[in-house]
């Protein structure tokens, strides 16, 4: 939560404002983009299911009329006087009873002649029915023309029906059965006994060929959606199938779809995705056969485009819009706010003189007039304190003027008087010449700004006073670069370092130390560094004296900073003193100045 607040804290407000807008479109137009779709998808999938139960009842009595058609057929051509007469008369030519041996009755051709007469009636073109065949009561299988019979006898013998007692119509299942002109094709057979009307007895059986296409043109003519149609019998083969090569394929397995075992017509969905399929079942009771509709999901979906693409277009035109609305919006909200950022950004750099422009009575004018006003209190209060500062490194600087020249004057002429008394006179006068020589530099007719050579010279002073009092624990080497001599520098920049260097550095060693002092130019600064090999200083020290603190202690840390405060009063905060130090070891404090002439 902390990161995500983070993170939003960190987005401009016109972005926050922009983000926000097109985030509550975005909700509100996917909210209603997905009721529209879902409830479309609904009402479509409804309507399917309406229209496809309608289609399978189509189906149903197209094929409820096909099948009593041709059972209708059957019956008239089982009755048909001439058919009787010839199978009748067939019966008595061969009954043992009348003859001795059978007698080719069928096979005369008049008989034959007879029989073509008719079943040409009922036979294609004049009906759906492809051919007819005629099993005798003395087992022969008569041929006129259209179907194999020799074939025929193969599939059902030559006694089929003769225990049927039934005498109605009855169809067998998908049979593959060959005719003579046309070869092997699907069929069903329709089988009828015939039963002399005056005898009653029996006298043959007619077999009717139906070919699969006919039935399957019933419902190939109302093919809805891209679905697939099946027949199933009673034992799970197809039938009947748009894809003949699915035929007396095993329904569940070629098609994995699972028929309802209690025989009612349904309607469901199975599979998911893109294999999701809407499947309608209605059960064809007289031959117990099963009408199935498969119907792809996302052929149903389909007529969803063009009212998704409907959606989606009105979407894009209201995120469009508010885009536009929301830019606009939040321009004109965050526009002033940004120029009064630009302000407070120029002011960071160092610009206290500027302030924003933007006027207005709204609430940020209010702000940006409020700003100003405390800019301008900001700015009298920070010059006041300029001057406070500059007036406290004055103070200091003369504190500690006044601390040195008292101070440094006694220390000298105690250490001539002993070098008189020691008979050392020639170093009493050396030493008498150092001294008048930093208190010449050091007054410089009353200027606080000398030249980096006047400075240097007034250093190597109190150094070389300073080395004849402690000549056993210090010595020191100056390497100054002729380049920088000529350029300015506070007075009595270097002294209170060194002196630092020396009572709270080397004095504090057993063995003999060294002040290093060298002076080079660094692009556009001067940089002096006093380097000692003293006791050192911890690294809490440091760190104060580089922050600037101005609490005293007892590294002389006062004279330190009072040196740092006035380089940066005089030039600003990037000058000033950077101090290196390792506790026991080194004390480095490089001075960083501006290139100025003297």
């Amino acid at each position: 939560m902390k990161g995500f607040s983070k993170y939003i804290g960190g987005i401009s407000i016109k972005n926050k404002i922009f983000i926000a807008n097109i985030l509550i479109i975005v909700v509100f137009i996917s909210t209603q983009s997905y009721f529209a779709n879902t409830i479309s998808q609904k009402a479509i999938i409804k309507k399917e299911i309406n229209n496809s139960s309608r289609e399978l009842v189509l189906i149903k009595n197209n094929l409820q009329t096909l099948v009593s058609t041709i059972e209708d057929y059957s019956k008239i051509l089982a009755s048909d006087y001439r058919l009787q007469n010839v199978l009748y008369n067939d019966l008595l030519l061969n009954n043992e009873f009348y003859a001795s041996k059978p007698v080719e009755g069928l096979n005369n051709l008049s008989m034959k002649k007879t029989l073509s007469e008719t079943i040409s009636n009922i036979v294609e073109p004049n009906t759906k029915i492809k051919a007819v065949s005629i099993l005798t009561s003395n087992h022969q299988w008569v041929d006129v023309g259209f179907a194999d019979n020799a074939y025929a006898s193969r599939i059902f013998g030559d006694s089929y029906g003769a225990d049927d007692q039934s005498y109605l119509p009855i169809w067998t299942g998908l049979i593959t059965f060959r005719f003579l002109s046309e070869g092997e094709d699907s069929v069903f057979a329709v089988s009828k006994t015939v039963i002399h009307k005056d005898t009653g007895k029996k006298i043959g059986t007619i077999f009717l060929y139906v070919k699969e296409t006919t039935i399957a043109s019933i419902y190939e003519e109302g093919k809805h959606k891209g679905g697939e149609f099946y027949i199933v019998d009673s034992a799970g083969r197809i039938i009947s199938s748009q894809n003949k090569a699915m035929l007396y394929r095993d329904f569940k397995e070629a098609v994995s779809i699972s028929i309802p075992e209690n025989g009612k017509d349904t309607t469901y969905t199975q599979g998911s995705g893109s294999d999701e399929m809407l499947i309608f079942t209605h059960r064809f009771e007289p031959l117990k056969w099963t009408i199935v509709s498969a119907i792809p999901m996302d052929n149903i979906s389909s007529d969803r485009k063009e009212i998704n693409q409907l959606i989606l277009g009105i979407g894009a035109a209201c995120l469009l819009l508010a885009l536009i609305v929301s830019f606009l919006l939040s321009r004109s909200i965050t526009r002033p706010i940004f120029q009064l950022a630009k302000t407070m950004r120029e002011i960071r750099t160092g610009k206290m003189q500027v302030r924003s422009s933007y006027q207005s009575k709204d609430e940020i004018g209010y702000l940006s007039e409020g700003f100003n006003s405390l800019m301008d209190r900001i700015e009298a209060l920070m010059a006041e304190n300029v001057e406070k500062q500059r007036t406290k490194a004055e103070i200091e600087f003369k504190l500690l003027q006044s601390q040195v020249k008292p101070h440094f004057l006694y220390n000298t002429v105690e250490t001539i008087i002993s070098l008189i008394k020691l008979d050392l006179g020639k170093q009493a006068i050396q030493a008498a010449q150092y001294m008048a020589n930093f208190y010449k530099i050091s007054l410089s007719n009353g200027n606080d700004i000398i030249s980096i050579g006047e400075e240097m010279r007034l250093t190597e002073s109190y150094l070389e006073i300073q080395q004849l009092r402690y000549v056993e624990y210090m010595e020191y080497t100056m390497e100054i670069d002729d380049e920088i001599i000529t350029y300015s520098i506070p007075k009595l920049t270097l002294q209170p370092i060194v002196e630092n260097a020396i009572y709270h550095g080397l004095k504090l060693k057993k063995e003999k130390g060294i002040i290093r002092i060298t002076g080079r130019r660094r692009g556009n600064n001067v940089e002096i560094e006093i380097y000692d090999n003293g006791a050192g200083m911890h690294q809490n020290q440091t760190k104060g004296i580089n922050a600037g603190s101005s609490v005293f202690d007892e590294t002389g840390g006062f004279g330190i900073r009072s040196v740092s405060n006035r380089i940066r009063m005089l030039y600003g905060e990037r000058y000033g003193l950077q101090v290196e130090s390792e506790y026991g070891v080194y004390t480095k404090i490089i001075i960083v100045l501006p290139l100025r002439h003297h």
